[in-house]
């Protein structure tokens, strides 16, 4: 079942549970809203250091926190790292 996030709600990004039982990353860019299963696609670890926390400081690259590879926030390709050709798993 999809959830609605309200109106209004700020973030750059974050990340939640899922009904099934995985993680998903959220990130805004403007008014557009990405979403991908926190799991990288070379080891399949989280992306985040545990916390939420995997948005590097230009605010528009997801990164891995194991072994740093980065990923466009808004398509999920990887840019750099182990995993270049791959992509995060986009969730609808």
């Amino acid at each position: 079942m999809p959830h609605v996030l309200h109106r209004g709600l700020d973030f750059t990004h974050i990340v939640v549970d899922h009904p099934d039982g995985y993680q998903v990353i959220l990130y805004r860019q403007g008014e557009a809203i990405h979403a991908y299963r926190n799991s990288c696609p070379h080891l399949g670890v989280p992306l985040d250091y545990g916390d939420g926390r995997c948005l590097a400081e230009d605010g528009k690259t997801l990164f891995c926190a194991l072994h740093a590879a980065t990923f466009e926030g808004d398509t999920g390709a990887c840019t750099g790292g182990p995993c270049i050709g791959q992509s995060l798993k986009r969730l609808a």
